[in-house]
């Protein structure tokens, strides 16, 4: 009777760790509502944004963002290309935690706006000039 309470509480411990240890990305919604580490702040953060419209389509626009986040050793923290989200953390003199969220919205043929939110007023600022400031750049004919 004791190994197998000695069993149970290993495999309950097993199955946090692996839950846990899987990142809030692979998570349900309300678990990471409940865990603190959803993208619902930053999704109404968006209001308060920056945003701009570029010429490419949503995937095109995500697979570029990714690029330019990758460059720059920014952590992706959770990406979800079919609901069209990145939220990344560890831009420059930033706490490791301060999120920025990038959204992407299609805005007719092979256009796209890209949305960047974040709670850090100088996060977002960091993530406009990086991010936005490099597809600029990259997009002049």
């Amino acid at each position: 009777m004791k190994a197998n309470l000695s069993i149970f509480i290993l495999l309950i411990f097993l199955s946090a760790f692996c839950l846990f240890s899987a990142g809030c990305a692979n998570l349900p919604t309300v678990i990471c509502d409940v865990l603190g580490t959803s993208h619902a702040d930053l999704e109404k953060a968006r209001a308060g944004g920056i945003t701009k419209e570029i010429n490419l389509d949503r995937s095109q626009a995500f697979d570029k963002v990714l690029e330019v986040l990758k460059e720059n050793k920014i952590d992706i923290y959770q990406k979800d290309p079919k609901k069209g989200y990145i939220v990344a953390l560890g831009f420059p003199k930033q706490t490791d935690t301060t999120r920025v969220g990038i959204f992407f919205e299609p805005a007719g043929t092979g256009k796209t706006t890209i949305t960047l939110s974040s709670l850090s007023t100088t996060a977002l600022e960091q993530a406009n000039v990086m991010i936005l400031g490099w597809l600029d750049k990259k997009m002049r004919p």
